[in-house]
């Protein structure tokens, strides 16, 4: 988990944790912050939320309210790029729709595409399988499969990313992804996905990073935070550009 900071994170234009109503601090279960990071992640249970900060807190000694306040900020950061993204006309197309294939790549490269999945604008990652298939993790399927020339998004709103490891590795990640085809639900918890099993429900984000995390020790998160977002995985510092749809 990323380095807690003292200071409150920017977020959007100016939000801080200094800013947050007083009402966060008296949370159901002595636990700041709650209320706020339900309203970003209504799909997760407050019951699912307070069980994973109480097992970030006993793993890595910071406090639960700290480690709220840094799941809220992550969330409010990654609810602001969504608004950017709208206001620059890319819309977000959920695990489907669009017009244009992603069309073929290398096994083990990275696809990012707006996407919203219910209520919040988080992106969305999915790996190449092969050349001409590719594995993500969609509400309602979970892990699947579709061809690249399946797979649509709307044009100006994807990019596909190489990742800078051996080929061996992209190789073991995308067998280990496709092993969880048919296996593994879909779970909407993005708020503390870095801390969960690499094994069970997951979201597209989690499939990636865990992919890469198994086979090759690499982190695909920007931020090191305590939830792995897809815009995290597309802007971690071991991708490259490889085309922009």
């Amino acid at each position: 988990m990323k380095k807690l900071r003292a200071l409150a994170l920017t977020v959007g234009v100016v939000t801080s944790v200094a800013a947050l109503p007083t009402s966060s601090l008296a949370a159901s279960n002595n636990l700041p912050y709650i209320n706020e990071i339900k309203k970003l992640q209504p799909g997760v249970s407050q019951a699912e939320l307070i069980s994973s900060i109480n097992e970030i807190a006993k793993n890595t000694g910071n406090t639960k309210e700290q480690i709220a306040k840094q799941i809220l900020q992550e969330l409010k950061k990654n609810d602001a790029k969504g608004i950017e993204e709208s206001r620059k006309g890319i819309r977000a197309q959920g695990g489907g729709g669009g017009t244009v294939p992603v069309g073929p790549s290398s096994v083990g490269n990275i696809f990012y595409t707006a996407s919203q999945t219910a209520y919040l604008n988080h992106g969305h990652v999915g790996m190449y399988s092969s050349k001409e298939k590719i594995v993500e993790s969609v509400p309602g399927d979970g892990v699947r499969t579709k061809t690249a020339k399946e797979r649509k998004v709307d044009k100006g709103d994807a990019v596909i990313k190489s990742v800078n490891t051996s080929s061996t590795n992209k190789q073991n990640a995308a067998k280990w992804a496709l092993g969880r085809v048919g296996v593994d639900s879909y779970s909407y918890n993005f708020a503390t996905n870095r801390h969960t099993s690499h094994y069970g429900a997951k979201n597209c984000s989690k499939l990636i990073w865990s992919a890469y995390q198994l086979n090759g020790k690499l982190d695909l998160d920007v931020d090191g935070g305590a939830g792995v977002y897809p815009r995290d995985v597309r802007d971690a510092k071991q991708t490259s550009v490889v085309r922009k749809i």
